[in-house]
């Protein structure tokens, strides 16, 4: 509660210094802009944003035999932009919630899906544009809880693991072109008292080739390490079709992989692979 008091501090803090001089240096200052400065990352599976698939799951450690399916319920929201110098600047907050299931065969005749684990993140996030290149700056907060179905199946009643709850900060670069963009990430756990080593880094990109005035072909990918797997590459891809209505709205319907550590969840499967199908939607 200390670590998520001091970033709720430190967004107003900003936010009230910007508005005084911008409103003072600024005609182009504008409180909940329509539209956002930095692009949504579409296959960053951490990405505050509305994702959700259902895979063939294959664990290093152990067998899995249900369909696994990951809903993701985010979104970020800018609530200030602003002009100056040249540059374009915005603050924006992010919540999500990433919520895993698996659905498996009971018997014969009958499904059975349950609740595996459910992950939290809170962000506040500074952006800074000037023509083709992009910046933000973020820090989040991220937790992680067993689901209820998985502990009583599992008869598994343990204490969370520490290492999947912290706060970070990092810096993206994205370089933005008419229908590629791409982008390279570095961050450091903030967290005093933490239960998981510190460094991260990420890189990827992601395209679009247009075959009609509201769908286009999209596809990327994205890659992290962390310091906390010995920095060995967590991939995800994807390739598919994207609809765009009136302003920012986007669905888009993929074909994804991914080979790596869980990208979120307190299970520890190992190395994973996973293939299947899944949606996006960006508001």
């Amino acid at each position: 509660m200390r670590i998520a008091k001091i970033i709720i501090f430190t967004i107003l803090a900003i936010s009230s210094t910007v508005t005084s001089f911008t409103q003072a240096q600024s005609s182009n200052f504008q409180w909940f802009p329509g539209s956002q400065i930095f692009p949504a990352l579409e296959y960053d599976l951490l990405e505050t944003q509305v994702y959700s698939g259902i895979f063939y799951l294959n664990t290093e450690k152990e067998d899995f035999t249900s369909a696994y399916i990951p809903v993701n319920l985010g979104f970020t929201k800018p609530f200030m932009q602003w002009q100056w110098s040249g540059f374009d600047l915005g603050l924006a907050l992010g919540v999500a919630s990433y919520t895993q299931f698996e659905v498996e065969r009971y018997d014969a005749n009958t499904l059975r899906g349950g609740l595996l684990n459910i992950d939290y993140k809170a962000s506040g996030l500074l952006y800074l544009q000037k023509g083709k290149h992009i910046f933000r700056l973020q820090l989040f907060h991220m937790s992680s809880h067993l689901g209820d179905d998985y502990m009583i199946r599992n008869e598994y009643f343990q204490r969370n693991d520490k290492s999947r709850s912290y706060e970070e900060i990092n810096l993206t670069y994205y370089y933005q072109l008419e229908n590629l963009g791409i982008y390279a990430c570095a961050g450091e756990v903030i967290s005093p008292n933490v239960f998981r080593k510190r460094f991260m880094a990420q890189g990827g990109f992601q395209a679009q080739i247009p075959v009609k005035p509201n769908a286009a072909i999209s596809y990327g990918s994205d890659i992290k390490i962390y310091e906390e797997n010995n920095f060995e590459p967590d991939i995800h891809c994807g390739i598919g079709i994207k609809f765009s209505k009136i302003g920012e709205k986007q669905l888009s319907i993929s074909f994804d992989g991914y080979y790596g550590y869980l990208p979120y969840s307190t299970l520890d499967y190992g190395k994973v692979f996973w293939a299947g199908i899944s949606a996006g939607i960006w508001l």
